[in-house]
């Protein structure tokens, strides 16, 4: 018996066959897939040493019985002003739970709903709107094979999103990278441009001058080395014009192409999980959110504000910083356990499939909140399954390789810096996000160095990175920064 699903980890969308042999489970890359041909990075290969129980797999709602839980639930929904209340989503979470989840807060009323993707994402989706008048993502890594410049920039894409650029070095293109330190992306390129920390603006302004970015058909990839500051927005905007101004957009190998931090990022971008009041960090940062439901994120970890709150609710598969905290905790179904769909960093659909059967009383996220849902009183939260949702939400799958969009230079005044110390920040090729998966898997862990040129990301909480620094905001997208 075999069955075919998506690795839940980054945003590459890696496709993955499962295969059962009396009680042995095997796990190997999809082959027929367009996205990675077979190939798994060292954390999907591993991704059997993940499922399961251990003792910190939640098996049970924390208060008592479903039922009990869901009806206090719903009593500290009905003794809260609503725009004191907040759902904190997750790119990790399957399209149907993020479609369920923005359903459940329009229909009650709820203002205050974001995504985890505020803290990577947001100023990408910024700058798509500002240059194409859409979030559209116009190139796919069909491109990479296409191109004779790749350009990376703020991504070191062979640790942390190893199956692409395995393509970018197959390609035949000439493989500049710019980064601050030499990283294992740097090492592997052409042409290494060491760059000082916050200056990589100056590098994207002078890339019209350079000849192999405008006589080459060039493919710009970056990541959150790029967004992660208070003018995110506007060097977005600024790599993209730099591919307006010498024609290196809108043909095959010619684009620019953001990597997804997320397995489900994109999807969440798609649905348009957006607030319509306080954003995820002034959710911390303000004390207006008084019952906050966190589900599939560990804000404990990442938030560099993170504060209690007098009700916290959190939906997760397995013990961390945050269900410490929380008033409630609910046991939500794992990767493996559920069914549903995610979107890639290059636009395809892709479906995980349940394997295994949900540990102990847990059960998918959707199904959660259509539980309190019903509880309010609220209709139209009747499904039976994940595949009554995603007919619900009616989305056409067509894919196209490339999409085409509008040639207009985005006007921007370029901010004035203050440069200094700064803190480097950054993944593990073994790790992902706060451990809580990948923090499982001894092979991973047996395997995991920490690079002595960056801070990792897995081993250490924002709020004690950035400890008296101070939050800013890219004035565009409202991504969060830290300066100090």
């Amino acid at each position: 018996m075999s069955f075919k699903t998506t690795c839940p980890y980054c945003g590459v969308g890696c496709e993955i066959k499962i295969s059962r042999s009396g009680s042995t489970l095997k796990l190997i890359g999809d082959k027929e897939s367009p996205v990675n041909k077979g190939m798994l990075c060292i954390k999907g290969q591993t991704l059997l040493e993940t499922v399961g129980t251990d003792n910190d797999r939640l098996l049970k709602p924390s208060i008592g019985t479903w039922d009990e839980t869901i009806e206090s639930i719903a009593n500290i929904f009905r003794s809260t002003k609503k725009d004191e209340i907040a759902l904190y989503l997750s790119g990790q979470m399957l399209m149907e739970d993020l479609y369920i989840g923005k359903k459940f807060a329009e229909s009650y009323g709820i203002k205050n709903i974001e995504s985890n993707s505020r803290l990577c994402m947001y100023s990408t989706v910024a700058a798509n709107n500002r240059a194409y008048g859409a979030d559209i993502v116009p190139v796919s890594y069909d491109d990479i094979f296409l191109a004779e410049t790749i350009f990376i920039i703020g991504s070191n894409t062979a640790d942390c999103h190893p199956i692409v650029f395995n393509y970018v070095k197959k390609s035949k293109a000439f493989i500049v990278c710019v980064d601050i330190y030499e990283t294992t992306t740097a090492k592997k390129s052409d042409l290494f441009i060491k760059v000082e920390a916050g200056r990589d603006m100056e590098i994207i302004d002078d890339l019209v001058n350079q000849p192999w970015f405008k006589n080459k058909k060039t493919l710009s990839i970056y990541s959150q080395g790029l967004t992660q500051s208070t003018d995110a927005t506007d060097k977005v905007n600024a790599l993209i014009n730099a591919h307006i101004k010498v024609g290196n957009i809108n043909k095959p190998g010619c684009g620019v192409l953001s990597l997804t931090g997320q397995s489900n990022a994109m999807g969440g971008r798609e649905i348009g999980v957006k607030t319509k009041d306080l954003t995820a960090t002034e959710f911390f940062s303000t004390d207006q959110i008084k019952t906050l439901w966190v589900m599939a994120t560990n804000p404990a970890h990442s938030m560099i504000n993170y504060r209690k709150f007098e009700t916290l609710i959190v939906s997760d598969f397995t013990k961390t910083l945050t269900t410490q905290d929380a008033t409630i905790v609910l046991p939500a179904c794992s990767w493996s356990e559920k069914t549903g769909h995610q979107k890639n960093s290059e636009r395809r659909y892709l479906e995980q499939n349940a394997f295994l059967p949900p540990a102990g009383e847990s059960k998918p996220d959707w199904e959660i909140m259509c539980l309190v849902a019903k509880a309010l009183g609220l209709s139209g939260f009747d499904y039976k399954d994940s595949a009554q949702i995603w007919l619900e939400m009616d989305i056409d799958e067509t894919w196209s390789p490339r999409i085409q969009v509008r040639e207009e230079i985005v006007e921007f005044e370029k901010v004035d810096r203050v440069y200094g110390k700064s803190i480097s920040n950054g993944r593990l090729l073994e790790q992902w996000h706060g451990m809580s998966r990948t923090g499982k898997s001894k092979t991973l862990n047996d395997m995991t160095h920490k690079n002595p040129q960056t801070v990792s990301i897995h081993h250490i909480t924002n709020t004690e990175l950035f400890k008296n620094k101070k939050v800013e905001l890219d004035k565009h997208s409202k991504q969060p920064c830290f300066k100090g």
